[in-house]
């Protein structure tokens, strides 16, 4: 698996609130967001902004609308056309062919009030576009879109536990994020005789795998599996039950992902 530049959703976040003072400096008066990606970053911009927040589409259309995502603190045009200085946001470009494609479909009138950012562009694609935040070369990966990407996931290891799916809310697994495709390795820390039933809910929510490894509590035997498999992790930082008290235990919580510190005399039993 290549090493990509990875991008979270709180390095994303992060970045933007960095660029405040240059994005106010510019007085845009709507944000746009290119569907699906775009609405991410578009949407944020517009709340820090305060500024109405619309899809491309319904900027297309000109769907009126009384409020358009954002608190009011005065008379504002109904139609997203009747803005003056229109931000439209995506989250990266590497060849700003997509902002072309967008652009053409817009009146001369509309086009004309467009600035275009990308919050991520290679140096190519940030020639292409009026602004943008960071420039990240090929091949890059968003914690967005990782689970979405064949490349990444076909050299890739991941956690059934609280990333694939959790027993959390009711005791019955349950799907979290699903894959797109085919995961090289899933790991497990249930214990092998639940394997058959694992499969069964893997396959029955279209989960595509080549090995399912059960059994895996501890740090040192998922190193173990990375180096002979010669695989990455799909979240290099994600945190996993271990059994292993040297390590620090991460335990899953439906609120995300909490540390405990491993206590010599505690023992930690498997998911039966």
């Amino acid at each position: 698996m290549p090493k990509y530049f990875y991008r979270t959703i709180d390095d994303l976040n992060n970045l933007i609130k960095e660029n405040l003072a240059r994005l106010q400096s510019y007085n845009f008066d709507l944000i746009v967001g290119l569907p699906r990606r775009g609405m991410i970053p578009a949407t944020l911009i517009g709340l820090f902004l305060n500024k109405p927040v619309v899809s491309f589409n319904e900027l297309n259309a000109n769907m009126a609308s009384e409020k358009i995502g954002y608190r009011l603190q005065e008379e504002s045009a109904k139609f997203p056309k009747s803005y003056s200085n229109i931000l439209l946001v995506d989250d990266s470009t590497d060849e700003g062919t997509v902002f072309e494609q967008a652009a053409a479909k817009l009146d001369d009138a509309t086009a004309k009030k467009v600035t275009t950012l990308s919050v991520y562009a290679t140096e190519k694609g940030g020639h292409r576009v009026d602004l943008h935040l960071e420039t990240l070369e090929e091949p890059k990966l968003y914690e967005w879109n990782i689970l979405h990407k064949k490349a990444a996931l076909a050299d890739a290891a991941m956690r059934f536990e609280g990333i694939i799916a959790t027993n959390a809310l009711t005791g019955e697994w349950i799907p979290v994020t699903l894959p797109s495709y085919p995961i090289k390795v899933i790991y497990s820390g249930l214990r092998e005789k639940h394997r058959d039933k694992l499969e069964s809910f893997l396959n029955r929510h279209g989960v595509h795998f080549d090995e399912l490894k059960m059994e895996i509590v501890s740090s040192r035997q998922l190193k173990q599996i990375v180096a002979d498999e010669k695989i990455d992790l799909v979240y290099e930082n994600d945190m996993f039950i271990t059994r292993d008290l040297a390590d620090t235990v991460a335990v899953y919580n439906v609120a995300g992902n909490f540390l405990d510190n491993a206590n010599a005399t505690d023992e930690l039993s498997y998911d039966d």
